[in-house]
């Protein structure tokens, strides 16, 4: 009897632990600014407390991989786009109370935003400098140490700015760190997704962005939000673009959540249900273009070069048995193939349903801004066996395809062996 209900604790705890890693509907409502996708502020993490490491290990090594913080919209043609359709509504009277509270929301954000395009906002900074605080509240043994900080980011404004935040933070926290910080072309291969690298299209990755597509069209079906915005939408029909406008306006929703101080929300011009539809279709698109739905073109294979510069660099650090950090700040296009070669189980089991393929993966859990992976490596005095701990942003992770007794823990040799075959 004692041993069938040890059995059925088990099943209980996969069945739980399945279930916990899926998303839900609810869920999104639940939280309704995960509909932005990779415009998603940073969460902070859900764990505090961290799995110990198996007795007589210590940490001696990190290498932290990070997208920047949170940024303004890359391109402000979504604020120049929506404010120009909507002043022109006004212009010939058919803007409603509603549209025009939008319409000064759009200008007040706008005005922030002027030539700020794709810049990190002030909560972008303030992300970097949380986390690092964080990292050294749960790793002080190796932090505290007068230790090399090799850091490097991509040459984009918001990069250089997210890694001379965290640095910084570092650096009040432990004075004695030698940080070596740099942003170059010269390194850029090891830094972010080479392009080059990239694949070409497949018959079978053509359908699925043709799918795609039409989940995307029919997501911006705009005649309830024109309703809302317009006092008559048909007089204005032949000139005015409304699937246009809901496209512009839900980028711009989802952004201003990354700037706080502004003081202002567009996202209630939406049903949660638009939200939710218009996040299917951002998600399926961002999960075909890295090559993680099956059948789609392995675009993964940008990252080859990092993948590479990571181990070797790990290699050289074990060999040297010197404490060490590495940190490494790049994009959304790089954190995401890196998390999805590496393994880690919010990136596993993808479906080519793409109805359903948010149940499966969702990239507001992997690639919100300041989105991190990080690595933490533990060694034993006496004992030649190197453990590796993935956290992603901060939440302790697994890598489904390999084995271990200690997880989340893993034998470095094995994580290696993984990591040095052939991607397909």
């Amino acid at each position: 009897m004692k041993k069938n209900k040890i059995i059925i604790f088990v099943v209980f705890l996969l069945v739980v632990t399945t279930v916990s890693a899926q998303t839900t509907k609810k869920e999104i409502f639940s939280e309704i600014y995960r509909t932005g996708s990779n415009y998603f502020a940073y969460p902070g993490p859900r764990q505090q407390k961290l799995t110990p490491p198996p007795g007589g290990y210590e940490p001696f090594y990190i290498f932290h991989y990070a997208r920047h913080g949170s940024r303004y919209m890359s391109n402000n043609k979504y604020y120049e786009n929506a404010i120009n359709m909507l002043d022109s509504a006004k212009c010939v009277g058919l803007l409603s109370e509603k549209g025009e509270e939008v319409l000064e929301k759009l200008r007040i954000g706008y005005a922030d935003a002027w030539h700020r395009d794709g810049d990190l906002t002030a909560l972008g900074a303030r992300q970097h400098r949380e986390i690092a605080h964080r990292m050294f509240d749960r790793f002080p043994n190796l932090l505290s140490q007068p230790l090399h900080v090799d850091a490097k980011s991509s040459t984009s404004r918001r990069c250089m700015l997210s890694m001379f935040n965290f640095c910084m933070e570092m650096q009040s926290l432990n004075p004695s760190l030698d940080i070596a910080m740099d942003a170059s072309k010269h390194d850029m291969n090891f830094v972010v997704e080479n392009l080059g690298l990239k694949p070409e299209s497949t018959p079978e990755n053509d359908a699925l962005w043709k799918h795609a597509s039409e989940m995307f069209e029919q997501a911006h079906d705009s005649r309830r939000l024109m309703s809302v915005l317009l006092t008559d939408p048909a007089k204005v029909a032949p000139t005015f673009g409304g699937r246009e406008l809901m496209e512009t306006l839900y980028n711009v929703a989802e952004d201003l959540q990354n700037v706080p101080e502004l003081g202002i929300s567009l996202i209630d011009i939406f049903t949660k249900d638009e939200l939710f539809d218009m996040w299917q279709g951002y998600n399926a698109s961002w999960l075909i273009d890295t090559g993680i739905v099956p059948g789609s073109a392995p675009y993964y294979h940008v990252l080859d070069e990092v993948v590479d510069s990571m181990v070797a660099i790990t290699d050289k650090i074990i060999h040297e048995d010197t404490p060490t950090m590495v940190l490494r700040f790049s994009h959304d296009s790089s954190v995401l193939p890196l998390a999805y070669i590496l393994g880690l189980k919010e990136t596993s089991g993808a479906t080519a349903d793409l109805r359903n393929l948010y149940k499966r993966t969702s990239i507001d859990k992997i690639i919100p801004m300041a989105a991190n992976i990080q690595m933490v490596f533990y060694r034993k005095q006496g004992n030649s066996d190197i453990l590796v701990k993935f956290l992603l942003n901060e939440n302790e992770t697994t890598l489904p395809a390999l084995k271990s007794k200690i997880a989340p823990y893993y034998l470095w040799s094995d994580v290696r062996q993984y990591l040095k075959k052939p991607r397909q």
